[in-house]
């Protein structure tokens, strides 16, 4: 979407930018409207990514087979879901095979992540989220107006095609809030990388399930908050920087 801004310096200038959209979608399941979505609406398929992932993080559906019927429209979202059992809404540890990895890779995950924001190139205002395999590989990436719906976005798309249990790293535009921690291990998720610093809740929670959350510090240094058993060098007692 072009807008019309006004630039103030030493002179005036008047110019059009890039701007990023944000829209509603309204998510109705078994008939009943659950939730308003503020994202940025860019392919139907999208849509459907970030409301599987969002019914997902949130413990409404504990897999997609539990999606009976699911129609995307560009305003609305209509999901009929099984409807027989109570979800446990529980924050268990990840789960899944574990591994080590270097801070090298890690700042290559990165690297590759800001790389391919081609929304945030045009308009400087969206975040992104990008999933990697355990051989290091990227398999997802998306972006959003909203952090969380960035994440819900690649989270979905690996469920729809069963990745999840191949996910290990997760890169962030963003800082890492407890939401953040939350959906990322729901998802058995084990490295959690953000742009700045994590929240003391994100922190706490992180290290009660075992997942290590690493953000970027200065000149190339990396910042470990929990989980420093998965970085090579903890292990090895080397800096990362």
């Amino acid at each position: 979407m072009k807008w019309k801004v006004y630039l103030l310096g030493k002179r005036l200038q008047v110019r059009e930018e890039e701007l990023v959209e944000e829209a509603p979608l309204l998510l109705n399941i078994n008939g009943i409207l659950q939730k308003e979505l503020l994202r940025t609406p860019l392919s139907l398929h999208e849509d459907k990514a970030l409301i599987i992932g969002f019914c997902f993080t949130e413990g409404i559906i504990e897999s997609k087979d539990e999606i009976i019927y699911l129609h995307v429209s560009k305003e609305n979202i209509e999901i009929e879901a099984k409807k027989d059992k109570k979800k446990k809404k529980l924050i268990n540890p990840v789960h899944y095979k574990d591994q080590s990895i270097t801070a090298k890779d890690l700042l290559t995950c990165m690297n590759i992540m800001e790389s391919q924001q081609q929304l945030r190139l045009k308009t400087r205002a969206s975040h992104a989220a990008m999933l990697f395999s355990y051989d290091l590989a990227s398999m997802y990436i998306s972006e959003d107006v909203g952090r969380h719906n960035a994440l819900d976005k690649v989270i979905g798309k690996a469920l729809i095609d069963d990745n999840l249990k191949n996910i290990f790293v997760v890169t962030l535009s963003s800082r890492i809030s407890f939401e953040m921690v939350k959906k990322a291990a729901k998802a058995g998720i084990k490295v959690l990388m953000g742009i700045s610093r994590p929240t003391s809740m994100a922190v706490l929670l992180a290290k009660k399930i075992g997942m290590t959350i690493v953000t970027l510090g200065r000149d190339s240094e990396l910042m470990v908050f929990s989980g420093k058993e998965r970085i090579k060098e903890c292990q090895e007692g080397k800096y990362l920087n």
